[in-house]
Parts: C-alpha cells; structure tokens; sequence
C-alpha cells in the first residue's frame, strides 16, 4: 500500500511539475454603452472593455472573435451592448494586415445574420469593429469586402462607392 501512495505522489507532483500554464494577454474589445448614452444617440461611442486571451500572434483576429462573441452578463450590467453570437457567428472569412491596414473580408451569410448592421445604428457595430483593431499600433485604417469583394459590402452598407484608397475596389488584399 506504501508502495502505490508514494507512486500516485510522483505522478501527481510529475505532472504538476509538467504542467504548462497557459499565457495569457489582456486586448480590449469596444461596444455601444448605454451608462453615458442611454438612448444611444451616438451610435459611433464605442467603449473599450478589457478581456484577457491566450497569447498569440494572430491578435488583431482573436480580438474580433472576441467582438463577436458579444457582451458577457458582467459587461451587459456595466451598460455594454451587441449584436449577439448568434447573429455574428461566421461571418468573418479572413483578416490581412498589411501596410497599416486591415482588410476584413466577411462571408456572404452576412447579408442574412447581419441585416441590422446596415441601419443607422447598427452602424455601430463597424464603429466596434474599428476601435477595437485601432487599439494595436500597426492598424491606421479598416477596409471591408464580402467574398472579396469591396464594391458589394460598400454598396450593402449604403456608402456606395469604394474608399479612394482601395483604387477602383481592389480586391487582391482580402484573402
């Protein structure tokens, strides 16, 4: 009997020992606030809230999937608000950086979970968006496409043209 207590002490101090802990990173998602706005008039305020990831390298896409996982019940009593997880599960495709920007592209089912977004205060989900990959420094601007295509979220969203930057709607960064 001495004999198996002194080996499931080893084992449980071995593992221990080998046990790796997860490292983590604190990144900051933004919402609509309903404490400072209650009625939303603003629906470009956006603020930031605190969430710790695991580490990684791919930031700029864990915050968006933190975005999109919407507001926890604790960020809900602090006035926070979002579109829900129902409505923003898959509708991102990919995000590149590159030269300062980010390219988002969106798949189509967008069109169908995220009607809403094209209202006027359902813009603030893009407002969300921005803010929270402008929190990192190697993101100026933000660039939308769905199916990589820039002229169809343009036109979805109702701005109609392309921004002048992305010269007659290029696609060849929204991979």
């Amino acid at each position: 009997m001495r004999a198996f207590l002194t080996i499931c002490f080893i084992a449980v101090v071995t593992v221990g020992a080998f046990a790796q802990k997860t490292e983590t990173m604190t990144i900051k998602v933004y919402f609509l606030n309903t404490i400072n706005d209650p009625d939303l008039d603003d629906c470009q305020d956006v603020k930031p809230t605190e969430r710790k990831i695991p580490k990684t390298t791919g930031v700029a896409k864990a915050a968006l999937e933190e975005l999109f996982k919407g507001v926890t019940p604790e960020e809900e009593k602090k006035g926070f608000v979002s579109f829900s997880p129902e409505e923003t599960s898959g509708i991102l495709k990919s995000i590149n950086i590159k030269n300062g920007a980010a390219y988002i592209n969106f798949d189509k089912i967008v069109y169908k979970k995220m009607g809403s977004a094209t209202t006027s205060c359902g813009g603030g989900f893009f407002s969300s968006i921005e803010a929270t990959l402008k929190q990192f420094p190697t993101i100026k601007k933000v660039f939308y496409a769905i199916e990589r295509s820039p002229a169809d979220f343009y036109d979805w969203v109702q701005v109609g043209e392309c921004p002048e930057e992305l010269k007659n709607c290029d696609n060849r960064n929204f991979n």
